[in-house]
């Protein structure tokens, strides 16, 4: 690999005047910077962006943190990010967290070792990493009012499944919640069990895990007492749809059934799947361009949501 080492013996000057050429501070003729940069191309010199960084005390590398990579959920987030990272000049270091605090922390030490100019976060426990770091932070669909955050409007998401379902003509309503210590799920489940009440729909909400536990059971029972479902996320609506499907219960005659995301797989699965759709793609953008805009005026940045409907309703 070519250093600037290699490119001042080709020019026959000092390393420190290939290096202030190169980043264009200090005190380099016109003449020699051409030199410099003609030998740079001449040997495919490739800058260590790191040392640059350290050099200038400016970074054009970004750290983003996810807690699950294999979620299909994350993948287009990130290629959010990386598109606009790129159309920047910036790279990323990606994270994954498997929402252990003790794999966030070695993360950010790395983030820290190789001086990114701020960091994407959608885990929910960095908060209690990120307190004494010197860097802009964006929070992304795991909101926190103490950071810049981006998220989809959930609360307007789980109305959507609500009433998209009251509208086909459900009358018993489950919705599965999602966990509750993401504000995420939360709001959804908020959004669409107000909306039910609001219309005297009859409806009951039940933690994720309970049905799950319902479903390794094989409970039908408790299934056939709902003519839809609000699922917390489109990965859960897979299971559901699944389960119903071994249990020869029919979608969308017998139980409707709604998700959120709009994952690439939801038009694929049978039946296809009915869906919120969330600009995860465009969340990502918008989480970089916040970051280095460090706008503290758009502290909370909330994306439109629109029905996705396709065969399970």
């Amino acid at each position: 690999m070519t250093t600037i080492k290699d490119i001042a013996k080709e020019v026959g000057v000092s390393v420190a005047t290939v290096s202030r050429a190169l980043n264009d501070s200090g005190y380099a003729s016109s003449g020699v910077k051409k030199k410099v940069l003609d030998a740079a191309r001449k040997l495919n010199y490739v800058p260590n962006e790191v040392a640059r960084s350290l050099y200038n005390n400016k970074s054009r590398v970004i750290g983003v943190l996810v807690p699950d990579i294999s979620n299909p959920y994350f993948p287009r987030m990130i290629r959010g990010i990386e598109d606009a990272a790129n159309e920047n000049n910036y790279r990323i270091l990606l994270g994954n967290t498997d929402q252990n605090i003790d794999k966030e922390k070695k993360y950010l030490e790395i983030f820290h070792q190789n001086n990114c100019a701020g960091i994407i976060t959608a885990t929910w426990t960095v908060e209690k990493s990120i307190q004494n770091l010197k860097v802009p932070v964006v929070m992304i669909d795991r909101v926190n009012d103490k950071y810049v955050s981006v998220e989809a409007d959930n609360f307007k998401g789980g109305r959507i499944q609500a009433d998209h379902l009251i509208e086909q003509g459900a009358k018993h309503i489950l919705i599965i919640a999602g966990p509750e210590k993401y504000s995420s799920f939360r709001n959804r489940t908020i959004g669409a069990s107000e909306r039910l009440n609001d219309l005297k729909i009859n409806c009951e909400v039940k933690d994720s895990i309970s049905v799950r536990t319902l479903m390794d059971k094989s409970d039908v029972k408790f299934f056939r007492g709902f003519d839809g479902i609000i699922c917390p996320n489109d990965m859960y609506a897979y299971e559901v749809l699944s389960f119903l499907n071994e249990n020869n219960i029919n979608i969308p005659s017998e139980i409707k059934i709604i998700g959120f995301d709009d994952l690439e797989f939801s038009k694929w699965v049978s039946p296809e799947l009915t869906t919120v759709r969330q600009p995860i793609y465009e969340m990502g953008k918008e989480a970089f361009a916040l970051l280095i805009q460090e706008d503290e005026k758009n502290k909370r940045n909330i994306l439109d949501v629109e029905l996705i409907q396709r065969k399970s309703t």
